[in-house]
């Protein structure tokens, strides 16, 4: 007897694309998208019809269960017309006329089921095409039944070995919900087996976040919408379609209702102290990819292979500070000026210790490389920034920021962190296990570590360009406590900014396609999660030119 049923959609699945049926049937995505969401609504009108009903000589009976111990398969059948005693299924597709081998495979099964079921031999079925309403007749011959049930078992196999299949890699993919997962084009040429792929389109992501930071609000849930409340004034009215995510900056309630809503449609909510300090979240339901977790903790108990990953979080973000620096090098009219010394001596600094990171035989050196290059970039820093604006930024400081500019990186740092942690939950890793960063209970590690990358290419730049374009001056600022801080009706220029930023579109540096920085997060943690798995050799951090 069978522990463990398929469904009799996934053998289709599987006949069509093995990894597909890996990622969905191993992994536990479920990726809806156009083609999905139409099939789903003209599956929904035929199994809404009446259940059983005559028809001239024919008896209808829609949505039959069939289930097989032998076959270990299960599932429901669209209708079943029974004529002298014997039953045909018939699968309904949404549209065209294709003779798909895996609708035939599908249906055949069906067959099958229902000859174990009533005894009775059964020699056809019919595929049945909602668009055009043909549809056409399939024989049940030896060939096809012997060709059902080795893909029978070759399902079942993967689902015992759960050794992910190479991508099929082929016009079958186009259009297919889980090809941002699967990443065919990307796998393959970064093992060397076809041409550069031509186009992104990542999954999930953020599309669309709400930042709250009135103090005082509450968010809560009416029908599909969610509504930012204070002092019974709605002051924001949103459809919870168009939500991303969900940002709290200080005293702001979540009701219940709401907080159960954003957990059921999987939109995570980001808690922030009322200075921006980045405090925890409320995610929705951990990805159901144990398997892709596993090979993460392996891979973090490996100090070799922990060493290889650290290196490349290194590698981007010393190259990404570098050319930070260098672009304010370009833009000076007289690299001669004596006042431009400094700069070019800490570029020179970066530049001899991106020539130290692979030369590093052990973590504590790695963390010394990536130490000097950050200091030489802080030390240059000033340099970025207009000077008369005010802004003198002598280090970095953190708890409390020491000066309106570290209380920017600060911020930025903060959102930064919840986006990787939203990415990394939503490709299935635990951003709490990371390489770079080591185990710290409470600390987010693997967003720590992804993060290196991104920090001077956004949190940076966001800081950099509010204040070089007088967007946020020293007035916007206050001093408590020893720290500076936002004041809070900066804090809207503040998120416009950040939102801004990771809107715009950059060349990926190995694929040579355009995406959005908020895409290219989400693309880099599942080229990592690629790695951990084995489908990739390296890790390749986004660097930009």
């Amino acid at each position: 007897m069978s522990e463990t049923y398929i469904p009799l959609s996934q053998v289709n699945t599987y006949v069509f694309c093995p990894r597909r049926f890996y990622y969905e049937s191993v992994e536990g995505h479920q990726v809806i998208n156009d083609h999905v969401e139409e099939g789903k609504i003209k599956h929904e009108t035929v199994h809404t019809a009446v259940t059983d009903r005559k028809k001239g000589d024919k008896t209808l009976s829609r949505r039959q269960y069939l289930a097989s111990d032998a076959l270990g398969v299960s599932g429901y059948t669209d209708l079943v017309e029974e004529k002298d005693g014997i039953p045909y299924p018939v699968e309904f597709k949404k549209a065209g006329t294709g003779n798909w081998l895996n609708d035939q495979v599908q249906l055949c099964l069906q067959g099958l089921l229902l000859e174990e079921k009533t005894g009775v031999s059964i020699p056809h079925g019919y595929i049945f095409y909602i668009g055009s309403k043909r549809r056409r007749k399939v024989p049940f011959d030896a060939e096809l039944r012997e060709t059902t049930l080795r893909y029978v078992s070759e399902a079942r196999a993967l689902l015992g070995t759960k050794k992910i299949p190479e991508p099929i890699h082929d016009n079958r993919c186009n259009g297919c919900s889980v090809r941002p997962i699967c990443l065919p084009d990307e796998v393959a040429y970064l093992n060397e087996l076809d041409e550069r792929p031509k186009r992104i389109k990542p999954a999930l992501g953020i599309d669309n976040v709400l930042y709250v930071d009135e103090q005082g609000c509450a968010i809560k849930k009416t029908g599909e919408r969610l509504l930012v409340v204070k002092e019974n004034e709605t002051i924001r009215d949103i459809p919870l379609i168009h939500l991303g995510q969900v940002v709290i900056s200080g005293n702001v309630s979540l009701t219940t209702p709401a907080m159960q809503t954003l957990l059921h449609e999987g939109i995570p909510v980001v808690f922030l102290s009322a200075y921006g300090r980045y405090h925890g979240a409320l995610t929705p339901q951990v990805s159901r990819n144990s398997l892709l977790r596993c090979a993460q903790h392996q891979v973090a108990n490996n100090p070799d292979a922990c060493l290889d990953l650290s290196k490349a979080y290194v590698r981007g973000k010393v190259a990404n500070m570098r050319l930070m620096l260098q672009r304010r090098k370009w833009q000076s009219a007289d690299t001669t000026d004596p006042a431009m010394e400094p700069l070019l001596a800490n570029i020179k600094a970066i530049q001899a210790m991106e020539k130290r990171i692979q030369k590093a035989t052990e973590l504590p050196e790695l963390l010394g490389v990536e130490g000097n290059a950050s200091a030489a970039y802080f030390q240059a820093f000033n340099f970025m920034l207009k000077s008369e604006m005010g802004f003198d930024f002598q280090r970095r400081s953190r708890r409390p920021p020491a000066d309106p500019t570290n209380a920017l990186l600060s911020f930025a740092y903060s959102l930064l962190t919840a986006d990787l942690i939203s990415a990394i939950q939503t490709v299935g890793l635990d951003p709490y296990i990371g390489f770079f960063h080591q185990l710290k209970y409470g600390k987010p590690c693997l967003a720590l570590d992804l993060m290196e990358e991104f920090r001077p290419i956004i949190a940076d730049s966001v800081a950099i360009t509010l204040i070089n374009n007088r967007r946020i001056k020293i007035e916007d600022f206050r001093e408590s406590h020893g720290g500076w801080y936002l004041k809070d009706h900066k804090r809207k220029v503040f998120y416009a900014a950040y939102e801004t930023r990771k809107n715009e579109t950059i060349t990926h540096p190995v694929f040579k396609y355009k995406l959005t920085f908020r895409r290219a997060m989400e693309l880099q943690v599942r080229l990592l999660a690629k790695y951990l798995t084995g489908e990739i050799e390296q890790y390749t951090p986004l660097t930009v030119r």
